[in-house]
């Protein structure tokens, strides 16, 4: 059984995503559920970093390298206009 790290990145990051983002919108918020979540994406992202370095084939292992840093761009960018909004008020 070959392993693919990238498709269990892929999958890992985009599952730790919806968890992550979903308890944003439904009415039972647990912070424990937001870490399990945050684990499982970081998983995700650990096993695209062993798809990289064993340069596996195909783009799939390159999701959750590239939204390990969009997340955190579009945090920063959701706060930046925060902030605009509030100095405005």
């Amino acid at each position: 059984m070959k392993k693919r790290f990238s498709q269990y990145s892929f999958w890992l990051s985009l599952l730790g995503i919806v968890i992550g983002v979903g308890q944003y919108f439904t009415p039972v918020y647990s912070l424990n559920i937001l870490y399990i979540g945050i684990v499982i994406y970081i998983l995700g992202f650990l096993s695209g970093v062993i798809a990289f370095g064993k340069h596996e084939k195909g783009l799939m292992k390159y999701f959750s390298l590239t939204s390990f840093v969009i997340i955190p761009l579009l945090i920063m960018l959701g706060m930046l206009f925060f902030a605009i909004n509030f100095g405005e008020s």
